[in-house]
Protein backbone atom coordinates (compact mmCIF):
# COMPACT_ATOMS: atom_id res chain seq x y z
CA UNK A 1 0.00 0.00 0.00
CA UNK A 2 2.69 2.24 1.21
CA UNK A 3 4.21 2.33 -2.29
CA UNK A 4 1.23 3.14 -4.12
CA UNK A 5 0.47 5.58 -2.55
CA UNK A 6 4.18 7.09 -2.96
CA UNK A 7 2.90 9.51 -6.09
CA UNK A 8 0.62 11.70 -3.73
CA UNK A 9 2.82 10.78 -0.33
CA UNK A 10 5.08 13.66 -1.13
CA UNK A 11 2.69 16.94 -1.72
CA UNK A 12 5.37 19.46 -2.40
CA UNK A 13 6.98 22.19 -3.98
CA UNK A 14 5.92 25.35 -5.74
CA UNK A 15 8.48 28.07 -5.77
CA UNK A 16 6.60 31.41 -4.35
CA UNK A 17 9.30 34.27 -3.70
CA UNK A 18 12.38 35.17 -1.79
CA UNK A 19 11.92 36.01 1.73
CA UNK A 20 14.45 36.08 4.41
CA UNK A 21 11.95 35.66 7.18
CA UNK A 22 11.45 32.79 8.74
CA UNK A 23 7.76 32.58 8.28
CA UNK A 24 6.26 31.75 5.12
CA UNK A 25 3.50 32.17 2.60
CA UNK A 26 1.59 29.78 0.77
CA UNK A 27 1.34 30.43 -2.82
CA UNK A 28 -2.28 31.22 -3.65
CA UNK A 29 -1.73 29.85 -7.06
CA UNK A 30 -0.83 26.61 -6.07
CA UNK A 31 -4.14 24.58 -6.55
CA UNK A 32 -3.11 21.06 -7.99
CA UNK A 33 -2.52 18.05 -6.06
CA UNK A 34 1.18 17.04 -6.16
CA UNK A 35 4.14 18.79 -6.81
CA UNK A 36 5.03 21.77 -7.81
CA UNK A 37 7.95 22.00 -8.81
CA UNK A 38 8.90 18.90 -9.46
CA UNK A 39 12.61 17.32 -9.04
CA UNK A 40 13.40 18.25 -12.64
CA UNK A 41 12.78 22.15 -11.82
CA UNK A 42 14.03 21.80 -8.33
CA UNK A 43 15.21 24.53 -6.24
CA UNK A 44 16.80 27.81 -6.92
CA UNK A 45 20.53 28.03 -7.01
CA UNK A 46 22.56 29.83 -3.47
CA UNK A 47 25.42 32.01 -3.96
CA UNK A 48 28.16 31.98 -1.17
CA UNK A 49 27.56 35.45 0.59
CA UNK A 50 24.58 35.70 -0.11
CA UNK A 51 21.48 34.93 2.07
CA UNK A 52 19.71 32.29 0.69
CA UNK A 53 15.70 31.32 1.09
CA UNK A 54 12.97 28.78 -0.64
CA UNK A 55 9.60 28.84 -0.07
CA UNK A 56 7.63 25.79 -1.03
CA UNK A 57 4.25 25.17 -1.10
CA UNK A 58 1.84 22.03 0.07
CA UNK A 59 -1.33 20.99 -1.67
CA UNK A 60 -2.66 18.32 0.58
CA UNK A 61 -5.40 16.35 -1.40
CA UNK A 62 -8.99 15.63 0.26
CA UNK A 63 -8.62 12.11 -0.73
CA UNK A 64 -7.03 8.97 -2.65
CA UNK A 65 -7.91 5.56 -4.06
CA UNK A 66 -6.22 2.81 -2.83
CA UNK A 67 -6.25 -0.47 -4.50
CA UNK A 68 -8.99 -2.83 -3.02
CA UNK A 69 -10.05 -0.12 -0.48
CA UNK A 70 -11.03 2.14 -2.83
CA UNK A 71 -11.58 5.84 -2.07
CA UNK A 72 -10.78 7.03 1.29
CA UNK A 73 -10.03 10.27 3.27
CA UNK A 74 -6.70 11.66 3.04
CA UNK A 75 -6.73 12.95 7.21
CA UNK A 76 -3.61 14.79 6.64
CA UNK A 77 0.44 14.40 5.66
CA UNK A 78 3.00 15.68 7.92
CA UNK A 79 7.03 17.05 6.92
CA UNK A 80 8.81 14.70 9.93
CA UNK A 81 12.09 16.28 9.10
CA UNK A 82 14.55 17.56 6.23
CA UNK A 83 18.62 15.52 5.77
CA UNK A 84 21.46 16.45 3.49
CA UNK A 85 20.79 20.93 3.99
CA UNK A 86 24.01 22.35 3.59
CA UNK A 87 25.85 23.84 7.15
CA UNK A 88 24.15 25.92 8.89
CA UNK A 89 21.01 25.58 6.38
CA UNK A 90 16.98 25.55 8.54
CA UNK A 91 13.62 24.83 7.83
CA UNK A 92 10.56 26.08 9.21
CA UNK A 93 6.62 25.65 8.25
CA UNK A 94 3.40 27.48 8.30
CA UNK A 95 0.24 26.26 7.55
CA UNK A 96 -3.75 27.21 6.83
CA UNK A 97 -4.18 27.31 11.13
CA UNK A 98 -1.24 30.15 11.23
CA UNK A 99 1.17 27.83 13.85
CA UNK A 100 4.50 28.87 12.00
CA UNK A 101 6.22 25.55 13.27
CA UNK A 102 3.65 23.17 12.71
CA UNK A 103 4.97 21.04 10.14
CA UNK A 104 1.40 19.09 9.43
CA UNK A 105 -1.32 19.69 7.00
CA UNK A 106 -4.91 18.33 7.16
CA UNK A 107 -6.32 16.57 3.75
CA UNK A 108 -7.74 19.18 1.50
CA UNK A 109 -5.35 22.12 2.59
CA UNK A 110 -2.22 23.88 1.79
CA UNK A 111 0.96 24.71 3.62
CA UNK A 112 4.21 25.61 3.18
CA UNK A 113 8.07 25.15 4.19
CA UNK A 114 10.56 27.98 4.14
CA UNK A 115 14.56 26.62 3.46
CA UNK A 116 16.75 29.53 4.55
CA UNK A 117 20.82 29.82 5.47
CA UNK A 118 23.67 31.76 4.93
CA UNK A 119 26.15 29.77 2.85
CA UNK A 120 29.98 30.63 2.43
CA UNK A 121 32.45 29.73 0.05
CA UNK A 122 33.06 26.55 2.52
CA UNK A 123 29.79 25.14 1.70
CA UNK A 124 30.45 25.26 -2.15
CA UNK A 125 28.65 22.32 -3.77
CA UNK A 126 25.79 20.20 -4.26
CA UNK A 127 23.62 19.22 -1.54
CA UNK A 128 20.98 16.29 -2.46
CA UNK A 129 18.10 16.36 0.31
CA UNK A 130 15.75 13.95 1.45
CA UNK A 131 12.47 14.86 2.65
CA UNK A 132 10.67 12.52 5.38
CA UNK A 133 6.68 12.46 5.56
CA UNK A 134 4.05 10.79 7.51
CA UNK A 135 1.04 10.15 5.75
CA UNK A 136 -2.60 9.82 7.70
CA UNK A 137 -4.92 7.85 5.78
CA UNK A 138 -8.72 6.27 6.28
CA UNK A 139 -8.60 7.56 10.10
CA UNK A 140 -5.67 5.37 11.03
CA UNK A 141 -3.33 6.29 13.27
CA UNK A 142 -0.52 4.54 11.78
CA UNK A 143 1.20 6.81 9.17
CA UNK A 144 2.26 5.49 6.12
CA UNK A 145 6.09 6.95 5.47
CA UNK A 146 7.36 8.30 2.24
CA UNK A 147 10.91 9.88 1.98
CA UNK A 148 11.23 12.05 -1.15
CA UNK A 149 14.52 12.42 -3.19
CA UNK A 150 15.34 13.86 -5.96
CA UNK A 151 15.94 17.16 -4.80
CA UNK A 152 18.96 19.90 -4.26
CA UNK A 153 20.50 23.34 -3.36
CA UNK A 154 23.64 24.16 -5.31
CA UNK A 155 25.71 26.38 -3.58
CA UNK A 156 27.78 28.16 -6.00
CA UNK A 157 30.55 30.98 -6.02
CA UNK A 158 29.95 34.21 -4.79
CA UNK A 159 28.30 36.58 -7.24
CA UNK A 160 29.97 38.54 -9.22
CA UNK A 161 27.41 41.76 -8.42
CA UNK A 162 28.96 43.62 -5.34
CA UNK A 163 25.65 46.69 -5.14
CA UNK A 164 22.73 45.45 -4.10
CA UNK A 165 19.83 46.79 -6.68
CA UNK A 166 16.26 47.73 -5.94
CA UNK A 167 14.41 45.15 -8.36
CA UNK A 168 10.77 45.55 -7.73
CA UNK A 169 9.31 44.21 -10.26
CA UNK A 170 10.37 40.85 -12.34
CA UNK A 171 7.82 39.53 -15.09
CA UNK A 172 7.58 36.01 -16.25
CA UNK A 173 8.89 36.26 -20.35
CA UNK A 174 6.42 36.88 -22.75
CA UNK A 175 5.48 34.91 -24.75
CA UNK A 176 5.92 31.76 -23.17
CA UNK A 177 6.48 29.40 -24.50
CA UNK A 178 8.29 30.90 -27.72
CA UNK A 179 9.79 30.21 -30.67
CA UNK A 180 11.83 33.24 -32.19
CA UNK A 181 11.90 36.33 -29.48
CA UNK A 182 10.42 35.97 -26.03
CA UNK A 183 10.91 39.69 -23.64
CA UNK A 184 11.09 39.61 -19.70
CA UNK A 185 10.67 43.12 -17.86
CA UNK A 186 11.62 44.23 -14.65
CA UNK A 187 11.67 47.26 -12.84
CA UNK A 188 14.97 48.53 -10.73
CA UNK A 189 14.86 51.59 -8.48
CA UNK A 190 18.74 51.98 -8.81
CA UNK A 191 21.22 52.06 -12.00
CA UNK A 192 23.88 49.49 -11.66
CA UNK A 193 24.71 45.72 -12.77
CA UNK A 194 22.65 42.31 -12.61
CA UNK A 195 23.80 38.76 -13.24
CA UNK A 196 21.64 36.97 -15.53
CA UNK A 197 21.82 33.05 -16.06
CA UNK A 198 20.08 30.66 -18.06
CA UNK A 199 19.92 26.62 -16.68
CA UNK A 200 18.81 23.81 -18.82
CA UNK A 201 17.05 20.68 -16.91
CA UNK A 202 20.07 19.17 -15.45
CA UNK A 203 21.10 22.46 -14.16
CA UNK A 204 24.01 23.25 -16.27
CA UNK A 205 24.35 27.23 -17.25
CA UNK A 206 23.11 27.88 -20.72
CA UNK A 207 23.95 31.18 -20.52
CA UNK A 208 25.57 34.04 -18.08
CA UNK A 209 26.08 37.65 -18.52
CA UNK A 210 25.81 41.05 -16.98
CA UNK A 211 23.16 43.32 -17.56
CA UNK A 212 23.69 46.92 -17.42
CA UNK A 213 19.95 48.21 -15.37
CA UNK A 214 18.34 51.79 -15.45
CA UNK A 215 16.68 53.24 -12.87
CA UNK A 216 13.26 52.49 -14.38
CA UNK A 217 11.53 49.91 -16.94
CA UNK A 218 14.36 47.56 -17.92
CA UNK A 219 14.24 44.22 -20.90
CA UNK A 220 16.22 41.15 -21.53
CA UNK A 221 15.51 39.96 -24.91
CA UNK A 222 15.56 36.14 -25.56
CA UNK A 223 16.33 34.69 -29.09
CA UNK A 224 14.84 31.47 -29.63
CA UNK A 225 17.85 30.75 -32.49
CA UNK A 226 19.95 30.59 -29.11
CA UNK A 227 18.34 27.38 -27.56
CA UNK A 228 17.60 23.80 -28.55
CA UNK A 229 13.84 22.71 -27.76
CA UNK A 230 13.10 22.46 -24.26
CA UNK A 231 12.52 24.03 -20.95
CA UNK A 232 14.91 26.14 -19.20
CA UNK A 233 14.68 28.40 -16.02
CA UNK A 234 16.89 31.89 -15.67
CA UNK A 235 17.71 34.00 -13.07
CA UNK A 236 18.31 37.28 -11.88
CA UNK A 237 20.49 37.94 -8.97
CA UNK A 238 20.81 41.86 -7.86
CA UNK A 239 23.62 41.02 -5.10
CA UNK A 240 21.14 39.68 -2.79
CA UNK A 241 17.78 38.10 -4.25
CA UNK A 242 17.37 35.66 -6.74
CA UNK A 243 14.73 35.72 -8.60
CA UNK A 244 13.87 32.37 -11.28
CA UNK A 245 11.26 31.85 -13.83
CA UNK A 246 10.71 29.29 -16.35
CA UNK A 247 10.57 29.21 -19.97
CA UNK A 248 9.87 26.95 -22.46
CA UNK A 249 11.57 27.03 -26.04
CA UNK A 250 9.28 25.41 -28.82
CA UNK A 251 10.72 24.66 -32.40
Amino acid sequence: MVKSLSLLSFLFFCVVSISFSQVCTPDPSATKNGTHPDTLVNFVPAYAGTPYSQTITIVVPMDTTVPILGKIKWDSTALSGVTGLPPGFTYSCSNTSSKPNLCSWPGGTKGCVIITGNPTTADIGTYPLKFQTNNYLGGSTTANPYVANGYKIIVNAANSINEVLDIVFFKQNSPNPFDEKSEISFTSNDNGTVQFKIYDMIGSIVQDFDIEVKKGTNKIVLNGRDFEAGIYFYSLVNGKNSFTRKMVVKK
